[in-house]
């Protein structure tokens, strides 16, 4: 048994990329985790090296909470990927533990709210409730929109909790929704929403693009 299949049992998470603050990833400044791992494999997807299940940075819950709570001036914290509820226990775990600090929590999924529902999923439940704002359903490529923090017209935001209802981003269509950064390696980062804009994007390394 892989750590990927050990992370259903909680305590570990596989990441995918991490980036300490962000704009453009959900309402205000926030950290963003991608997880590896996705099985809805949606044409068009713009993380292509997120999608297969293999381990990639695995780390700790604890280990994951002390970093992103030591970052100064955060409003919250988003979840994308790959699929974070193929990684829902461990995730839940986190969103609480952040939660308790005052972080709200955006989640990005290429479920449907229903199929979340409907799933009837302990961890999936767990992880809902620990969830301030989904951004749910597939990627369709083929059903473009403008809408704020969504990547095509089928997908919905879904306030769970009434902590970002009334946030100033929420419904700006003029918000940013491409940020590139350089770290200290000289990485270049991309992430948002790059299929909103006409401008060409260099080739990055991790993460590529958000959602």
């Amino acid at each position: 048994m892989n750590k990927q299949e050990n992370n259903q049992k909680g305590g570990l998470i596989n990441m995918a990329a991490f980036l300490a603050r962000s704009e453009v990833n959900g309402p205000g400044l926030r950290a963003v985790v991608w997880v590896q791992g996705c099985p809805r494999r949606c044409a068009g997807c713009f993380n292509q090296d997120m999608l297969e299940f293999r381990d990639n940075k695995i780390i700790t819950v604890k280990q994951l909470a002390d970093r992103i709570l030591a970052i100064q001036g955060l409003a919250g914290v988003s979840f994308s990927g790959g699929e974070p509820f193929a990684q829902a226990l461990p995730l839940a775990q986190l969103a609480e533990t952040l939660t308790q600090q005052g972080l709200n929590i955006v989640i990005f999924t290429g479920y449907t709210y229903t199929e979340l529902k409907a799933g009837n999923d302990p961890a999936w439940n767990r992880l809902l409730a620990a969830v301030d704002l989904l951004v749910a359903g597939p990627f369709m490529q083929e059903l473009p929109t403008q809408e704020y923090l969504l990547g095509s017209a089928n997908q919905e935001l879904l306030f769970l909790t009434d902590r970002l209802k009334n946030h100033p981003a929420i419904g700006n269509h003029s918000e940013t929704t491409v940020e590139v950064t350089i770290d200290t390696t000289g990485t270049v980062n991309i992430t948002g929403l790059s299929n909103k804009i006409d401008l060409p994007l260099p080739p990055a390394r991790e993460p590529r693009t958000a959602r």
